[in-house]
């Protein structure tokens, strides 16, 4: 049966004429005219249902999660191995150079990557104090000493005649360092 096979709304109506008693051929031609209407309306609405769905999914975004303790560490983490490793090895290069201004990029490096992990965990607040005063004690053990070395940080970075030494950044380095092998065993 091809489409020209199908009867078309025309023929319905000359059917109705045809084969109905003439009382019931007005009603059954508007019973047949809302049909098609309504018919008509329901696939319009069911259309724009289906366009708004895929629209509205494609506009969701699901918030990746960081998996960290006995799941593991997925790879995007700033807490994966890899990327702590990466990080340390430009923080060392900046550490070889016999000049200040390199350990103070170095100090500005973890200082950076370390509040980018406890935001990356989760602790919400506007800066770095913010988010550091909402961790747990039992998170970080030495919480006084990495807010200490936070402030410390920022004092030389702030301060351009600080005389910094060589073992002091490395000192405040591994400060930070702890702390991230503390929230590694979350």
């Amino acid at each position: 049966m091809g489409f020209y096979d199908l009867l078309t709304f025309g023929d319905l109506q000359e059917a109705v004429r045809i084969a109905s008693p003439l009382f019931l051929r007005d009603t059954f031609s508007n019973f047949l005219f809302w049909l098609r209407l309504i018919g008509i309306l329901v696939s319009l609405v069911l259309l724009f249902l289906i366009l708004f769905i895929k629209i509205k999914s494609k506009k969701i975004k699901v918030k990746k999660n960081t998996n960290v303790g006995l799941s593991g560490i997925e790879k995007q983490s700033l807490l994966y191995d890899s990327k702590i490793k990466a990080m340390m090895k430009k923080v060392e290069e900046y550490i070889s150079f016999e000049n200040i201004l390199y350990w103070k990029l170095a100090l500005a490096e973890i200082d950076s990557y370390f509040n980018n992990v406890v935001a990356e965990i989760g602790f919400k607040g506007n800066d770095m104090i913010d988010r550091l005063n909402n961790v747990p004690e039992e998170y970080l053990p030495n919480l006084e000493d990495i807010k200490n070395t936070h402030n410390t940080i920022s004092e030389i970075l702030d301060d351009n005649n600080y005389l910094l030494t060589k073992e002091e950044t490395e000192k405040l380095i591994n400060t930070y360092m702890q702390g991230m092998e503390e929230l590694k065993k979350l």
